[in-house]
């Protein structure tokens, strides 16, 4: 592959010093991480032209023969980093710095690293390549978190307080993935922590069982708790109401508070039958997105009385004659 001007990558001089290479790599690094340019190939690509340059000039030895060689560096033996105790030199683990998995084989690595990068750093003798395509940084996914809510909130609306996990710059590198000539030992490279950060989101009125709501990167699935009273069939809700044989046959009045907090009070003409239903026009969930506010349904279930006198089963014996 064609020569690489690592000076040019990095932005300085061939006679920069040390510190000025090591300035410029910070400032790239930070520039073009991955995680800071979420989806940009270009930048990762960038980023990891900064850190071959950076670990090739940044090491006296490296920087040295790379001076020396030129554009003859495919003649150059192979070279493994220096060993314990050698000044200046620093072991650059990449598998680390780009979530493991470390470079492809090959002429170039699949990351794009130079063949000349390879041949000093173990490429010929050293290291092993491992196959395999490179994985990506590790980037905050969007989060999906089931909420629990009562009927009631999906009348209302409500708020909740939510503890996501999410990735946080590491505060020892800033997100530079290194501390001077070496890997922060911190986030191992990567720049970033795992943290959590705390939202409030609010939930509106009108959600059902299964709505997703989406709030601050947030996707919350919405799990309606089941309710002793009230029944939910998409954005209608039934009611269950209990009225005895005599209210049933001779009419009566029904009192009940909806889940919407409104005093309701039902009139049950005569004779109705067990099962009949009443139908409250609105009085269902409420409207949300684009649909329009269910009906509330209330159910009569007749009960029949039960330790009859005898005088009692005199009557409905007599009852049982008349209708005969």
């Amino acid at each position: 592959m064609d020569f690489k001007d690592y000076y040019k990558t990095l932005g300085v001089p061939k006679t920069a010093t040390e510190k000025e290479i090591k300035q410029a790599y910070r400032k790239l690094a930070r520039e073009n991480h991955p995680d800071v340019n979420s989806g940009d190939k270009n930048a990762e690509k960038r980023f990891q032209e900064i850190n071959e340059a950076y670990e090739v000039l940044s090491d006296a030895d490296n920087r040295k023969k790379y001076d020396q060689l030129g554009s003859q560096w495919r003649n150059a033996g192979a070279r493994r980093g220096p060993g314990p105790g050698a000044g200046g030199g620093v072991e650059f683990d990449f598998s680390d710095l780009f979530g493991g998995g470390g470079m492809g084989g090959g002429a170039e690595s699949a990351g794009g690293f130079s063949s000349f990068f390879e041949r000093f750093f173990g490429g010929g003798g050293g290291r092993q390549p491992r196959g395999g395509p490179q994985p990506q940084p590790q980037q905050e996914q969007p989060s999906s978190v089931d909420v629990e809510v009562s009927l009631a909130e999906c009348y209302s609306g409500t708020t909740r307080q939510l503890e996501i996990a999410s990735p946080q710059v590491c505060p020892q590198c800033r997100g530079a993935g290194v501390i001077g000539n070496g890997i922060c030992p911190v986030c191992r490279g990567a720049g970033k922590q795992q943290g959590t950060r705390r939202l409030e989101v609010r939930i509106p009125a009108g959600v059902t069982q299964g709505s997703k709501v989406k709030a601050q990167g947030v996707t919350m699935v919405i799990q309606v708790k089941p309710d002793p009273d009230y029944e939910i069939k998409g954005r209608d809700v039934i009611r269950k109401t209990n009225v005895d044989l005599y209210g049933a046959v001779l009419g009566s009045e029904v009192n009940f508070r909806t889940p919407s907090g409104k005093e309701v009070s039902l009139k049950v003409p005569p004779e109705s039958q067990n099962g009949r239903s009443f139908r409250l026009s609105g009085q269902g969930l409420p409207a949300a997105a684009g649909k329009p506010a269910g009906d509330l349904y209330v159910k009569l279930e007749v009960s029949l009385p039960t330790k009859l006198t005898a005088r009692e089963k005199e009557l409905f014996e007599e009852l049982a004659r008349l209708r005969a």
